[in-house]
């Protein structure tokens, strides 16, 4: 299986292992599996780059005009989308930051596929 590892950022922060699969992102980290439609991921890779998700708390910000919003929740980032459907992925904080740091990197612009 081929897959991504964000480094961590801050230092303390766990890393997360990340891969495609199928028409899916999956971030892989703590024995947890996130799965993230491909557009999905797509949308919020740009927003990441653009620092839209830079600064989250407990308020809604909305990265996509098709139902993309993120929000810090307790000790996770809730990922919403699907303006009709209302899906939801969540990831711990820190987990979060190292795969942001990634992204805007550009660690995260060739993703292998996971098998």
């Amino acid at each position: 299986m081929s897959w991504l590892t964000t480094t961590p950022a801050p230092a303390e922060a766990p890393a997360a292992l990340v891969a495609r699969q199928g028409a899916e992102v999956i971030i892989r980290h703590s024995n947890t599996d996130t799965h993230l439609p491909w557009v999905i991921w797509h949308a919020l890779t740009a927003a990441t780059r653009a620092g839209a998700l830079d600064h989250l708390d407990a308020e809604w910000t909305v990265w996509s005009s098709s139902g993309g919003r993120s929000r810090r929740d307790g000790g996770d980032v809730v990922l919403a989308y699907g303006y009709l459907s209302g899906r939801e992925a969540r990831l711990p904080v820190d987990v979060w930051q190292a795969v942001a740091v990634a992204i805007r990197a550009g660690r995260m612009d060739q993703l292998p596929h996971a098998s």
